[in-house]
């Protein structure tokens, strides 16, 4: 009788800890950024965070609503203020009878940024569109750069994607054609190497 009632004990013990929901802790994001759409994410995420759920339903319905917020919040004319891209493409289009520059822009990875950052996480191009020749004048490719730029075209939800990952999950903000109408050089405070042979 005392084996039946312990091994009784054990599977209720068992089926009892098999059942209890282990919570995880919510990590949040305390980076303080005054890049807007990296400040906007910290808090998206922070407020949000069932876009980490395994329950693949959960995710579904919290990626969406991610798609969602970035779409809504690459109208904001503060989008591109203080966010950092690259240059990676500059090529001449015609639209219509119409010709003029096109210059593709991307988010880059920069190892001295801080570890709290998002930057290094967050994909984002840009399609700049300058009306006139000239305005293009200085660009480099591989140059990085600051934009003053208008939404030309809103972007597609399809290429808003959030990656999670163990460390560093990958935050996909979408593919926008937009009007350069101001092009900042970023000066680099990368020192180079001299190598004295």
């Amino acid at each position: 009788m005392k084996p039946k009632r312990f091994l009784l004990f054990i599977g209720l013990l068992a089926i009892l800890s098999g059942c209890t929901n282990e919570q995880k802790s919510e990590i949040k994001i305390t980076y303080q950024s005054k890049v807007f759409t990296e400040q906007s994410l910290i808090d998206y995420v922070n407020r949000n965070p069932e876009l980490n759920s395994e329950d693949s339903v959960i995710y579904a319905e919290a990626l969406d609503k991610f798609q969602r917020e970035i779409k809504g919040l690459s109208n904001h004319i503060d989008f591109l203020a203080n966010f950092p891209l690259q240059a990676t493409n500059l090529r001449d289009t015609i639209m219509g009878t119409k010709s003029f520059k096109m210059a593709t822009f991307e988010a880059y990875t920069d190892l001295l940024r801080d570890k709290g950052s998002l930057l290094n996480q967050m994909k984002l191009r840009i399609n700049g569109i300058f009306q006139f020749d000239h305005e293009a004048n200085g660009l480099v490719l591989g140059g990085k750069y600051y934009l003053k730029a208008l939404i030309y075209k809103q972007g597609k939800r399809a290429d808003i994607n959030y990656y999670k990952k163990a460390v560093g999950s990958t935050y996909v903000l979408g593919v926008y054609p937009m009007q350069v109408k101001e092009l900042k050089p970023i000066t680099s405070t990368e020192k180079m190497a001299n190598l004295n042979l």
